[in-house]
């Protein structure tokens, strides 16, 4: 004990800490406000969930190591209440007697109190012994195993290094007590149950004697109060910044879906992200939360094909830009002390090639164990670059001209809009029939592309076989502008989607179905915003129900293999994943298996994002990479003797879809249109057109149904979902 030593521990490292720390925040608060202040009651049930319960850290592709990081978590947090009483310790002698010596007189007066006591100390003994597990779990992934989402850095050596002395140095200082105890009386027990590790680390000082011991101590206790403040001072430079900022990430964490992109203000001239102070402060909170874990690129599409693009990478890119000019951001003095503009962030901490490489496919933010939102930033950037500096991959110039003057993108005709389906009599919601129940949303794709017409007319088919209420826009559809939104193009997606929704609502339209997750997702999550509030179905969601309800009967066999592509704005984005796979598996005959990454880790096509309209010229192609995991897996199921990477090992992320051989025969079956194009895209340029065929769903169905009295069945105003056919 020591009081002088103590305070002026203190008084070095917390002006320190403080000083660094209204850097940090001095940047957030010059950054742009943002109401997260929302839904209290959810974002507290998340805080304990997943910020205290550290629940995403222990999913399942990660569970190990998120076990041993929950091991370290823990110990942080049980070990803060012992820190704050070893500094009272330091200040006074009558806090060391009274919490070194349970026979004191204080705790046989207060026996309730005593035993709150012994039952914490049980606990910090365990969670530290943990803590010294997980820092030698980390030491040998990161010596031995070298992952390769982790990056390998003499800072994780220092901060493990950190975490085992403070645990180390608390069973040397407890230990020296023990052993004190014994030299004071024979009879004082050297093992007691509610410091078990201490005791074992007393019982192995107890040779070296009394002086020796009480030496070990009294290093230990000082050396746990030096790490301490160190790490403290070491944590706002450093990515181990997530101890503060992890749990307020978490807390403000967006409370909707993952597809819906914020809707920036255009008339108060809200047009993306030029600098870093046009980021808002939860953008400027995720880049300090940044764990650098890498879970975010074991995935993701970009990383895994070679794209100049891993969210890890923009998120330390960024925030070291913004630590290195700090004085720049809050007050305006650049480097050479002069009040100047901040540089566009384009062209300085990012390239713009990183900027239009994501796909948008949500992993990174599926996986980060502190809900950084990266895809809103990015687009937010694609935004400036479109709208202001109108600076953007040339080939998607016309992909915007097509969706201004024909309302798609491919700029065919309007009036060939409702060419794919002039034969079968479609109603037209308003044309005077009905009421109708749905509003049958075909989308640009269903009504231009030669292939997803057919998707188009074997929903038609399902739907009038199952009597459902709908009827179509004909040749006033137009695009709901997802396109243009991810592409950066925002006063384009609010012009359609302000048009679209006027029009529906004056229409009365109620409920939506759609044949494509990018409509689904901008319809259902998007156009809320601007009064949009419809059921919107998927079709995949409403076959199932119309199976479950016995409205339609699958009786065809199919005595083939197939494999199913979860469409990232389907599956990811909006967690729908069960009802194509129980549609699938109600087909006749079909054998479905799973490829590797699936469900949640399912792997992009690489259309999302735009980039189904851009040129990929960077390292392998994204869909080459599934199509390939998809025959290695049909191969796999024809013969279990095929070599099949283990789903365990992360030191190779993507290798499944390393598969080159054309065996492999079978479907991958898709429920979307962009899935669909690049995927049959691939088929035909690794030439496997002969042993693998792009289905989607509804194609699959309508093949397998039965239709009453043979033929197409017809609509039934008024019919709803959940009434029974005649």
């Amino acid at each position: 004990m020591s009081p002088i030593i103590t305070g002026l521990l203190l008084a070095i490292a917390v002006p320190i800490f403080v000083m660094t720390l209204s850097g940090r925040a001095g940047v957030l608060l010059a950054m742009k406000k943002e109401n997260r202040f929302d839904n209290i009651p959810l974002r507290l049930k998340r805080l304990a969930l997943f910020g205290l319960g550290q629940k995403r850290l222990v999913d399942p592709e990660e569970f190990t190591p998120g076990l041993m990081h929950v091991l370290i978590y823990g110990a942080f947090m049980v070990l803060s209440v012992r820190t704050v009483m070893l500094f009272a310790m330091g200040f006074s002698s009558t806090a060391l007697e009274v919490l070194t010596d349970l026979t004191h007189p204080f705790w046989m007066d207060k026996a309730a109190l005593l035993g709150v006591y012994q039952v914490y100390l049980l606990a910090k003994d365990v969670v530290a012994a943990g803590a010294i597990l997980g820092c030698a779990y980390y030491v040998w992934m990161r010596w031995k195993v070298k992952p390769d989402r982790m990056s390998q850095s003499w800072e994780a050596y220092l901060i493990l290094g950190f975490i085992s002395g403070l645990m180390v140095s608390e069973f040397f200082f407890g230990g020296s007590h023990l052993v004190a105890a014994r030299e004071a009386s024979a009879s004082s027990p050297m093992f007691i149950w509610w410091e078990p590790f201490t005791s074992l680390v007393g019982m192995a000082m107890l040779p070296l004697g009394g002086t020796a011991a009480h030496a070990l101590g009294v290093a230990g206790f000082w050396i746990h109060l030096s790490i301490i403040l160190a790490f403290l001072n070491f944590l706002p430079i450093g990515k181990h910044f997530h101890i503060i900022t992890g749990l307020p990430t978490v807390f403000f964490q967006r409370t909707h879906s993952t597809g819906k992109l914020p809707t920036p203000n255009l008339e108060k001239e809200e047009f993306g992200a030029a600098t870093v102070k046009d980021l808002t402060w939860k953008q400027g909170l995720d880049l300090y939360s940044c764990t650098e874990c890498g879970r975010c690129q074991t995935h993701c599409p970009t990383y895994i094909t070679g794209k100049p693009l891993t969210h890890k990478a923009v998120n330390q890119d960024l925030k070291h830009w913004i630590w290195e000019n700090e004085r720049w951001v809050e007050e305006g003095y650049g480097p050479n002390g002069m009040k100047e503009a901040l540089p566009e962030i384009v062209g300085t901490a990012l390239s713009a090639e990183t900027v239009w490489a994501c796909t948008s496919c949500g992993w990174c933010e599926q996986a980060c164990p502190v809900f950084i939102e990266n895809v809103p930033r990015l687009i937010d950037m694609r935004r400036y670059q479109v709208q202001v500096k109108a600076e953007f991959p040339p080939e998607i110039q016309r992909v915007f001209e097509g969706i201004e003057r024909q309302g798609n993108p491919w700029g065919l005709g309007q009036d060939r809009r409702d060419e794919w389906a002039e034969d079968l009599a479609l109603p037209t919601w308003g044309d005077g029939g009905g009421p109708y129940e749905y509003l049958f949303f075909v989308g640009c794709a269903g009504s231009y592309d030669d292939k997803q017409k057919k998707v188009s007319r074997s929903l038609v088919k399902i739907m009038r076989e199952a009597g459902v209420s709908f009827a179509t826009l004909s040749k006033q559809e137009m695009c709901n502008g997802e396109t243009a939104r991810r592409m950066g193009n925002e006063y384009l997606y609010q012009t359609m989607a302000k048009t679209n929704v006027e029009s529906w609502n004056s229409m009365g339209v109620k409920a939506v179905i759609t044949q494509c997750p990018h409509c689904f997702n901008t319809i259902k999550n998007e156009y809320p915003e601007f009064g949009g509030e419809y059921r919107v179905i998927s079709h995949t969601e409403l076959i199932n129900e119309l199976l479950r309800d016995k409205r339609i009967k699958l009786s065809a066999v199919m005595n083939t293999k197939l494999t199913y592509h979860d469409p990232c704005y389907l599956g990811r984005h909006n967690g729908v994943y069960d009802a194509p796979r129980e549609v699938l598996k109600a087909i006749p005959g079909l054998e479905v298996v799973e490829m590797q990454r699936s469900q949640r880790e399912g792997f992009c096509c690489g259309a999302g994002g735009g980039r189904m309209w851009m040129e990929e010229h960077i390292g392998t192609r994204i869909n080459h990479n599934r199509l390939n995991e998809a025959a290695l897996t049909l191969k796999h199921a024809e013969d279990p003797t095929t070599p099949y990477p283990d789903a365990a090992d992360k030191k190779k992320p993507g290798q499944v879809g390393d598969y080159k051989e054309k065996g492999g025969t079978g479907i991958v079956a898709v429920a979307c249109p962009f899935c669909s194009t690049m995927l049959g895209d691939a088929v035909n340029d690794t030439g496997r057109e002969g042993n693998i065929k792009i289905k989607d769903i509804s194609e699959l169905v309508a093949d397998a149904m039965e239709t009453r009295g043979g033929g197409a069945g017809g609509v039934t105003p008024g019919a709803t979902l959940s009434a029974k056919p005649e």
